[in-house]
């Protein structure tokens, strides 16, 4: 009596609904309701006693079917969208929901399955994702065209830029002035660092990442052509974002170039260190020591009223970091951390 209310709700349910029973060889179907039938095409005479593996074809996934046995064999509930074909021949998906039914004391009565025809929706996916993908591809080929006209562009950009630097440096082989040759000297270093942003840019792909390393060892061999200080990279193999390269390699550039103007007297020797590590926590640690005269007690750059100064200060903000000055026993060291 108290299942007669279950059995008329499930006989007529519109939902196709089965049941299996595990305890019987090759877990036959031993109840489907009329909605069932009518998904399949079968009729009742047909489908009772045999696994309802008859419903899978060719082109049936083996992943699924070995996914549905294994649930069985562990008597666990599945949810699994399958291909499954009608009396027909015809297919259609089939969104497979199969769970155990347990008696009061949580012992397996049966297998019940409830089906649903997903198919339209399975077409629809697979022409959303066709159109996707066929949008995709052309986005692909239009960010390509515009790649190689924007290294075509750098390319032609750091060649001007070139020519700029060498007309400096015959400028600046003729100046006395020594305040013309400092601000020339520092117009020079930064038009240099520019010019090696530019050719990793033009050698990257769209949004790739690039080794600093690499990039600062390239700018402190220009740099260390400029003053009798050493200038030297002890960069480790690290790996930044390509917006990130622009602000960090002007910020080494301005360091280096002020302990070069204010590290050192005239024509004096030294040596100048870029350093770059990644931190425990993740963070890059920049810096550029020297050891030259040190900068004096409470030093504090945001103090400094000059253009170079002004540019450091603001590239460290856009990338969010810190600036600290050390004084060592010999020369200085600037840090910059950025998160």
């Amino acid at each position: 009596m108290r299942l007669q209310p279950f059995v008329h709700a499930v006989e007529s349910s519109a939902v196709p609904i089965s049941i299996a029973d595990p305890f019987e060889d090759d877990e036959p179907l031993v109840f489907v309701n009329q909605a069932f039938l009518d998904l399949v095409g079968y009729s009742e005479d047909e489908i009772l006693g045999r696994n309802c593996r008859f419903l899978q074809g060719p082109d049936t996934d083996p992943a699924d079917r070995i996914a549905l046995k294994r649930a069985i064999a562990g008597r666990e509930t599945v949810t699994k969208q399958i291909l499954n074909y009608r009396k027909d021949g015809s297919s259609f998906w089939n969104e497979l929901h199969m769970a155990p039914m347990l008696d009061d004391n949580g012992e397996l009565l049966y297998f019940i399955a409830t089906q649903v025809d997903v198919t339209d929706r399975v077409r629809l996916n697979n022409e959303l994702t066709t159109a996707l993908d066929r949008k995709t591809e052309e986005l692909r080929e239009q960010a390509a065209q515009t790649h190689h006209i924007a290294r075509e562009m750098t390319h032609r950009v750091r060649n001007s830029l070139a020519l700029i630097q060498a007309m400096l440096r015959m400028q600046l082989s003729s100046l006395k002035d020594d305040t013309a040759r400092h601000a020339l000297t520092g117009a020079l270093s930064r038009i240099g660092a520019i010019v090696e942003i530019q050719r990793v840019i033009e050698h990257s792909d769209v949004g790739s990442r690039v080794w600093l390393d690499e990039v600062l060892k390239a700018i402190v061999t220009q740099l260390d052509r400029i003053s009798a200080a050493r200038v030297m990279c002890d960069a480790s193999h690290v790996e930044i974002g390509e917006d990130a390269l622009t602000p960090i390699s002007l910020i080494v550039t301005e360091l280096v170039t002020n302990a070069q103007k204010h590290a050192f007297l005239s024509g004096e020797s030294g040596e100048i260190v870029v350093s770059a590590r990644r931190t425990d926590t993740g963070a890059l640690r920049v810096s550029v020591r020297d050891d030259g005269r040190g900068v004096p007690e409470n030093f504090d750059p945001r103090r400094v009223a000059g253009f170079g100064t002004k540019m450091l200060l603001k590239e460290i903000e856009q990338l969010d970091a810190t600036l600290d000055v050390v004084r060592h026993a010999q020369g200085s060291e600037f840090i910059v951390n950025i998160p």
